[in-house]
């Protein structure tokens, strides 16, 4: 599977916002994105390991956490089997939403009604199978990024950016 396939490097793609457009009830956000890489932006052998880095259009200073190797491909994994798993369990709720669906019930009837249990499962398994599936293949193992204020110390909250 080429989906698990990271390397050693990694690069970082950072955002920063250019301007903001209002018109007529739309909003478009304009962007300049660049992709930060070199041959000593390597992974740490095992843990994370935390990397400083300045956005090239407005020369803020950051910080972001960059995961080893096997630490990315694990994670990445985990999100790829839980989304194919819920994604394969379509294959069985569906069906059965579609078949139960179908059969005519009597109003006195105290049973449960299985479509009260059957559609939500069906909308599970479909929003987070492809939600975990889509994350796990672009699962890079770069997170928490912050940015750096004067007096040193680290934000939550970077407004003004965005970083795939």
């Amino acid at each position: 599977m080429d989906e698990l396939a990271l390397d050693d490097r990694y690069a970082l793609s950072v955002g920063c916002r250019v301007s903001v457009e209002s018109r007529a009830g739309i909003t478009t956000v304009n962007w300049s994105v660049a992709r930060l890489s070199s041959l000593d932006m390597r992974r740490p052998r095992q843990g994370e390991a935390s990397v400083a880095f300045s956005c090239p259009r407005c020369h803020r200073d950051f910080t972001a956490t960059v995961e080893s190797a096997a630490k990315a491909r694990r994670k990445r994994m985990v999100y790829l089997v839980i989304g194919s798993v819920l994604l394969l369990s379509l294959l069985v709720t569906l069906p059965m939403a579609f078949h139960l669906g179908g059969q005519v019930r009597e109003e006195d009837d105290p049973s449960m009604n299985p479509m009260a249990v059957l559609v939500p499962l069906v909308a599970v398994g479909f929003i987070a199978g492809l939600t975990f599936f889509r994350f796990g293949r672009r699962y890079e193992g770069i997170r928490k990024y912050r940015l750096v204020r004067p007096d040193g110390k680290r934000t939550i909250l970077v407004q003004g950016h965005r970083f795939d």
